[in-house]
């Protein structure tokens, strides 16, 4: 089940800040969750500034008449030098949603302080009642305009989970 804090977050629509762990299953206990997907880390090369690597976890969770989507995001600094001089991201969101047969049913996006901190993680989530419990998917995607790059946004569509059955 999901903790007390979690649903208490979701019920008013907010963003938990977690800290961070090693692997999907931490994120998605395998008691509550039906599927996970997590993506391999992706490192982003920041000019003149020390880069940052992100790893997002996806969790559909089946709360007997609703459906959850986490997205959980987690970064942390790579490479040598120092943690500083300036805004790393012109913009950084993240979005999830439930979808059953590819159809989005809700979405949340949140915006973490990765600019103004060497590691952290962000939790996002949204909830859709359905009684109907096979083609239900949670996916995800990570928006990022890196500052000083000239390349402007990035969009990263992340593989979701599978479908339930």
């Amino acid at each position: 089940m999901l903790t007390a804090i979690a649903m208490l977050a979701v019920a008013f629509g907010q963003m938990l800040v977690t800290a961070p762990t090693a692997s999907a299953s931490s994120y998605c206990p395998a008691s509550d969750y039906v599927d996970s997907a997590q993506p391999a880390a992706r490192n982003i090369d920041l000019p003149r500034k020390t880069d940052v690597t992100i790893q997002p976890t996806l969790c559909l969770y089946d709360e007997t008449g609703f459906y959850q989507s986490v997205m959980v995001l987690r970064w942390w600094v790579t490479g040598g030098g120092a943690h500083c001089c300036g805004t790393k991201f012109n913009n950084f969101n993240i979005t999830t949603w439930v979808q059953k047969n590819d159809v989005n049913k809700c979405s949340e996006t949140g915006y973490p302080g990765i600019n103004g901190s060497r590691s952290g993680s962000l939790t996002i989530t949204c909830t859709w009642r359905s009684a109907n419990t096979s083609g239900m998917s949670s996916d995800g995607r990570i928006v990022y305009d890196v500052a000083d790059d000239g390349k402007g946004a990035v969009t990263w569509q992340l593989n979701g989970t599978g479908p339930s059955t």
